[in-house]
């Protein structure tokens, strides 16, 4: 079954190739249109304690920690808690990130914003090559090149000015890591 949805551009969202209105959705598109992210891979949630969120996400929904560390990099201490496996072979998960110090971007959202959803990643098999189709159709890449993620993953951000206002990961697992 085909059909097609339109609509207009939601608060937020910018006019412009990659974002506004949908148009033309069908449920078998053509190749060259195919989806190229594959999976909900995780929501980063910020948090000035990290061991007493955790604690709240095991204690409220069974939710166990599958993989933690610090990324010096990026100045956060993390937690993935998994929420499930995917049809692709990954996971989804729930990324729970303390920051190390004030000046890192999660400690500076976090003064700003307060604890809460600080972004959505998307699972793809090739971050490199997404990255730069969907920099083609006008969406600003934060990283000129992929950084390491948690779990060995390679991953790059989309701006949120150009998706919605959502930071938006994209994040291609390593081999055998999910």
């Amino acid at each position: 079954m085909s059909g097609v949805i339109t609509g207009t551009v939601g608060p937020g969202f910018r006019e412009g190739p990659g974002c506004g209105a949908l148009v033309g959705v069908t449920s078998d598109p053509p190749a060259s249109e195919a989806p190229v992210l594959t999976r909900i891979d995780h929501i980063g949630i910020a948090c000035f304690d990290l061991d007493k969120t955790v604690e709240f996400y095991r204690a409220t929904y069974g939710f166990e920690v599958f993989h933690s560390e610090v990324n010096e990099e990026q100045g956060v201490r993390e937690a993935m808690l998994k929420i499930n496996d995917t049809g692709d072979g990954g996971a989804s998960y729930l990324q729970l990130l303390e920051p190390t110090r004030e000046d890192s971007a999660v400690g500076k959202w976090l003064a700003k914003n307060g604890e809460g959803v600080h972004h959505i990643a998307f699972g793809t098999a090739d971050v490199d090559g997404d990255a730069a189709e969907i920099r083609g159709k006008g969406v600003r890449v934060l990283y000129e090149e992929p950084r390491i993620g948690s779990m060995g993953s390679r991953i790059t951000f989309l701006h949120p000015k150009d998706c919605g206002g959502v930071l938006t990961e994209l994040v291609t697992a390593k081999p055998g890591e999910h």
